[in-house]
């Protein structure tokens, strides 16, 4: 380097510096990723198309973000406390709220129709209320602890229609991205576990914060 002339030794120096910084910078944003989000894993169809089986990504479980919920965020529900097992749904209802469901997939909420337009306009909403026990498919109100929640494929979710509103204290985290899919062998469990990936494919991920 002693050999180079003067103004390419500013610009050696320079690149050194600035590669530095964003090393630091890339190790702290992976130190901060690893620490302050949990990993979850996609495990079925019940939240198709938005998100798809083997899809791996992150929660948020800051108490600050969960008490700041609201409708359509993707939750993570835990429905049994005392079973290692979530489920992942969109937030439809929220405490107080009156919700009734269409058989045309039409939400109303206090009355007032709703766009959901996180769904397509065929294939899905029409299945709200059909082989469900179809609870919310008529006015339901929700007490200032409870939550209603739904897969977007609705013919193929078991969610709130089924088990009934969640409480607050079962909500453990909220969606915050997808960051790839699971390829190869991975397992059958229901857990969200993206160690259980044979490998992982990352793509450019999707943020849902």
């Amino acid at each position: 380097m002693k050999y180079l002339p003067t103004w390419l030794k500013k610009v050696v120096s320079i690149l050194s510096q600035l590669l530095f910084i964003a090393l630091i910078i890339t190790g702290g944003l992976v130190i901060f990723h690893n620490f302050y989000f949990t990993p979850i894993k996609i495990v079925g169809s019940s939240m198709e198309p938005t998100l798809v089986n083997q899809e791996f990504g992150v929660m948020d479980q800051n108490p600050q973000t969960i008490a700041g919920l609201t409708r359509f965020d993707i939750v993570i529900v835990q429905q049994n406390p005392t079973v290692d097992r979530y489920l992942i749904k969109r937030l439809i209802g929220l405490p107080g709220e009156t919700i009734a469901l269409q058989n045309d997939g039409s939400l109303l909420v206090n009355g007032l129709l709703i766009e959901q337009d996180f769904l397509p306009e065929s294939g899905y909403q029409e299945r709200t209320c059909t082989n469900m026990n179809a609870i919310g498919c008529v006015p339901l109100t929700l007490d200032d602890q409870s939550y209603f929640v739904m897969g977007d494929n609705r013919g193929f979710s078991t969610d709130s229609r089924v088990f009934g509103p969640i409480l607050r204290d079962q909500l453990i985290g909220k969606l915050f991205a997808i960051e790839g899919i699971c390829q190869g062998h991975t397992s059958t469990s229901a857990n969200e576990d993206p160690d259980t990936c044979g490998t992982r494919q990352y793509f450019w991920p999707r943020i849902y914060a």
